[in-house]
């Protein structure tokens, strides 16, 4: 556990992500009366909107203590897999599990580092596969129901952290066939009473429902999209998953011969809910490394018994030489990172996020040019601006995605632009083409605003008559 959060560390100064600033500033307009999924609008259920607000109270919601919290709920999620494995396969894959889990697992590559659903989400989906086995081992059925409630809680947190839950009713079926239908559903429906009992405290069940479901199916799923899009965004991802998996991969190869059939169910759905997802982006891959380190253990573990065995002795040997290599390359590319500044971290981790580098100048101009309850609007991302400036957005919708993809969002940010009650501060982090090739908005933007400033290379323009409060 310790090492799970040392590995972290190196990147407590690393610039907060968009999301994860977004989740923030979410969770900062929700505690100050917003509706959640009207005015503090995002596509992420309530369970990940809580901690972030819980987290406001953490040394005022710092950067450095949403970071601090990423590295406590990856000990947890480490302790939990080693108590899952030790119970499926032994002590020795548990310890074995452990240690990949808490060193290549942690790779900054795959945004490790960060405070995103797929890690706290991690802790729920492990927790309740570990009920599940405690159930199996001890057939009370109070243990079905508790992993049942925790895979909810888990969905609460990450939409597509079905996995762990839908491995164990999968698995009750297939090894009980007629006599595990009754489980099974028993499982589901314990974990339909988070995820109902969210939907009944919602604002608005119609603003819940289009985020959470609606928006999904419209924008940001494996069937949204051409194809050809989608296996560019896997094939653009695929390097920085091989630099944060290759080496738990290779170790769990290594001892598919011993594979547990829950274990194999749990990666499978696992792997389900990352290409669901259907953008592919690198932070996705946090959710393969539990049920992966399960069986990376397993595997280790097989190849410290094959070393003894003169038979399988030199299979071992080339196996354990290929892990080697990969090791090493793993190493070579990611213990620099440690002793680099945050900037260059970000320019190594997140090299299609360029905006990371210059917010923080930005976030300074924001806060001396502007008064605490104006409002400014980020063009047409990096939400974190909104949270780290502490200035309220002008647009509900701080995603670039949420703009292009929910019908009728562009338009609201044309009206909004040229309308009574313009921004404050309009920050260009990027041109207005890029999500509006009409020209209109660099129409609005050349006839209602000025450029005031431009800092760290990024435009920012303030409207030409004076701000209506």
């Amino acid at each position: 556990m310790l090492l799970a959060a040392l590995t972290r560390l190196p990147f407590l100064h690393t610039p907060l992500t968009a999301d994860e600033g977004g989740y923030a500033e979410v969770a900062r307009l929700w505690s100050h009366g917003a509706g959640l999924y009207h005015g503090a609008w995002v596509d992420r259920p309530q369970g990940l909107l809580i901690i972030f607000r819980a987290m406001l109270h953490v040394d005022g919601g710092s950067a450095e203590a949403l970071r601090a919290l990423a590295a406590v709920a990856a000990a947890l999620v480490v302790a939990v897999t080693m108590v899952l494995t030790a119970r499926l396969a032994g002590r020795i894959p548990a310890t074995i599990a452990g240690l990949a889990m808490a060193t290549v697992g942690a790779s900054p590559f795959i945004e490790s580092f960060t405070l995103s659903g797929e890690l706290l989400a991690s802790f729920f989906a492990v927790a309740s596969l570990l009920a599940f086995v405690l159930y199996l081992e001890r057939r009370a059925p109070g243990w079905l129901v508790t992993a049942g409630i925790l895979t909810g809680c888990a969905v609460l947190v990450k939409q597509s952290a079905f996995d762990a839950g839908a491995a164990a009713a999968v698995y009750l079926v297939w090894t009980r066939r007629r006599g595990g239908i009754a489980p099974a559903a028993a499982l589901v429906a314990a974990a339909f009473v988070p995820v109902v009992l969210a939907a009944a405290t919602a604002p608005s069940f119609h603003d819940w429902w289009y985020a959470m479901v609606t928006y999904r199916d419209q924008a940001d799923s494996i069937a949204t999209g051409s194809g050809h899009a989608r296996l560019d965004q896997a094939w653009h991802s695929a390097g920085a998953a091989a630099r944060g998996l290759g080496v738990l991969a290779l170790l769990a190869v290594a001892g598919r011969r011993r594979w547990p059939l829950l274990g194999v169910l749990w990666l499978g759905f696992a792997c389900l809910g990352v290409i669901g997802g259907g953008n592919f982006h690198n932070h996705y891959y946090q959710q393969l490394v539990p049920p992966l380190a399960l069986l990376a253990g397993i595997g280790g573990a097989e190849l410290l018994r094959d070393r003894v065995n003169w038979r399988t002795a030199r299979t071992s040997i080339g196996m354990i030489a290929v892990i080697a290599v990969a090791l090493v390359a793993t190493a070579a590319v990611t213990v620099p990172l440690w002793f680099d500044s945050g900037a260059a971290q970000a320019r190594t981790v997140f090299p299609d996020d360029p905006h990371l580098r210059t917010d923080a100048a930005v976030v300074r101009y924001v806060r001396a040019h502007t008064r605490p309850g104006q409002r400014i609007f980020v063009m047409w991302a990096a939400a974190d601006i909104y949270y780290l400036a502490d200035r309220d957005p002008s647009l509900r919708y701080m995603w670039f995605r949420n703009i292009q993809a929910i019908p009728g969002a562009l338009g609201q940010a044309r009206r909004m632009l040229a309308g009574p009650h313009p921004p404050a501060l309009v920050v260009e982090i990027n041109a207005p083409a890029a999500m509006d090739p009409s020209g209109r908005t660099q129409g609005i933007l050349e006839h209602s605003y000025r450029r005031a400033a431009t800092v760290a290379g990024v435009p920012i323009y303030a409207p030409k008559r004076p701000h209506i409060p």
